[in-house]
């Protein structure tokens, strides 16, 4: 296949609004398919180029979906998207269950003056990593603003919901410095919400680690593709 035919696969899969880590993918199996059609069907490029169209036609047709971003979408897009918040949310999930396990064996074994001074510090630990990851790696999520025009992969847009949280989290540090020792027994109402409220807190935290991480993951693979392929916007 000509440099000039594979460009051709490119742009017609970039009209399907896929981002650049799935575009990838597909371009593989189209390049492989097209191949195959010409090889053993003895098809010219143009034929066996509509012949994959029209085999991929139902998982790429563009449709609006109800969704708050008005963009359109495709079936395919939103099963890689679904597969991608699943894996960040089965993570998380571990990650936020063992930090509040531990936060309770804590609250459990050790003086309560103790605790509360170590629960801040891990809050504020578990606050400060993603700024940390963010400072160190800004080279990275700073990418999509060199590519304006295409999108680089549906972590992109989870990442950036870490400049919520410091800005709103204030609440949890006043829960610490104003509880009393019983400020997590579930058997009242106040230590059962307050208990949930640990809970969202670690699972919105290990999310938002998880997703700079898998982010970072995908970035670092597809920068050669990008760098061959398409040109840094104005």
């Amino acid at each position: 296949m000509t440099k000039e035919q594979k460009n051709q696969v490119r742009n017609y899969l970039l009209d399907k609004k896929l981002p650049v880590d799935l575009m990838m993918e597909v371009e593989d199996h189209f390049v492989s398919q097209i191949n195959e059609l010409q090889m053993e069907k003895d098809l010219p490029f143009d034929e066996a180029f509509n012949a994959a169209i029209i085999s991929w036609h139902d998982d790429l047709k563009l449709f609006w979906d109800g969704n708050w971003s008005l963009e359109n979408t495709s079936m395919l897009i939103k099963k890689s998207t679904r597969q991608k918040l699943f894996s960040i949310l089965k993570k998380s999930v571990i990650l936020a269950v063992f930090s509040y396990v531990v936060m309770v064996l804590f609250y459990l074994l050790i003086p309560f003056d103790v605790f509360r001074i170590g629960v801040g510090v891990l809050i504020s630990i578990i606050m400060i990593i993603p700024l940390i990851i963010y400072i160190k790696e800004k080279k990275y999520f700073d990418l999509p603003k060199k590519y304006k025009n295409i999108r680089l992969s549906a972590y992109q847009d989870m990442v950036i919901i870490f400049f919520i949280l410091p800005m709103s989290s204030s609440w949890i540090f006043r829960f610490i410095l104003e509880s009393n020792d019983g400020f997590l027994d579930i058997g009242q109402l106040e230590g059962f919400f307050v208990n949930f409220l640990f809970l969202f807190f670690f699972l919105f935290e290990a999310a938002i680690i998880v997703s700079q991480q898998k982010y970072l993951e995908i970035i670092k693979k597809i920068i050669p593709y990008l760098r061959e392929n398409f040109e840094v916007s104005n």
